[in-house]
């Protein structure tokens, strides 16, 4: 996707911000993320990090973001201010030095991101989270839930800040399954190095954990949408991520 920088957003826009932000002395970019722009700012109030968007796809997840930080600050950046301005939308959250995240077997970042997990599962639904999870795995009825669920809890999502794990870009928070997070993490924890067995095993840990016959459904539909994606677009780590889920798929059928 093609990003802009802080520089070319429109003035209108920029001013807005700054009325807000401080003004500002510098912009670093960041990397990844679903937005136009992304940026760490130096204002002469202090650092700023902001999320910015210009109509569909990014701006209406932007605001499913925006409305679902006040029930996820206990494990997440707070946001500081919103705004729509010029037909963009512009979110601002307190600035948090950390990490990435490490999902590889024996990382001592494994138990804070627990920790974080737990934390995530307690949390009540906010009612704006009308979004199901189960619409993008081929409405898997078993996936159908009243949990909140962050859905896309890769490494670069986990910021790791002293002994806390802060989950981040929850712009595609919905409602589902408890489970469905927790098995969503579990796969990722195979593209990092677990093996199947170990990722279930870790799972199962935790009280929402899943019968054997919806985690079978879950991991049928999550091989079909990684076959998907790595046939649309297929650079190295897709192709390994299509593989992973290809055996876990194949090794759940062998135990039926």
């Amino acid at each position: 996707m093609t990003r802009i920088v802080w520089a070319e957003l429109p003035s209108t826009v920029r001013r807005e911000v700054e009325e807000r932000a401080g003004r500002v002395t510098a912009s670093h970019p960041a990397d990844g993320g679903r937005s136009d722009l992304t940026a760490t700012l130096e204002t002469d109030r202090g650092l700023v990090f902001i999320k910015a968007a210009q109509g569909r796809p990014f701006a209406p997840s932007l605001r499913n973001e925006a409305a679902t930080n006040p029930y996820v600050r206990d494990i997440a950046p707070a946001l500081l201010w919103h705004v729509e301005a010029d037909g963009w939308t512009v979110l601002g959250f307190e600035h948090v030095a950390g990490r990435q995240a490490d999902f590889t077997p024996g990382s001592p970042d494994l138990p804070l991101f627990r920790a974080a997990l737990d934390r995530l599962q307690c949390i009540p639904l906010p009612p704006h989270a009308t979004a199901r999870v189960e619409q993008h795995y081929g409405q898997e009825p078993a996936m159908t839930g009243e949990a909140l669920l962050h859905t896309d809890l890769n490494r670069h999502n986990v910021l790791i800040t002293g002994q806390r794990a802060m989950i981040v870009d929850w712009a595609w928070a919905c409602r589902g399954a408890p489970w469905v997070d927790l098995a969503l993490v579990a796969f990722l924890f195979m593209v990092a190095g677990h093996s199947v067995e170990e990722a279930e095993a870790w799972g199962a840990t935790f009280p929402t954990w899943v019968d054997d016959g919806a985690l079978t459904a879950f991991v049928t539909a999550n091989e079909r949408v990684w076959h998907q994606a790595a046939g649309m677009d297929a650079p190295g780590w897709k192709l390994r991520a299509a593989r992973i889920a290809e055996r876990w798929a194949e090794q759940r059928q062998a135990t039926l």
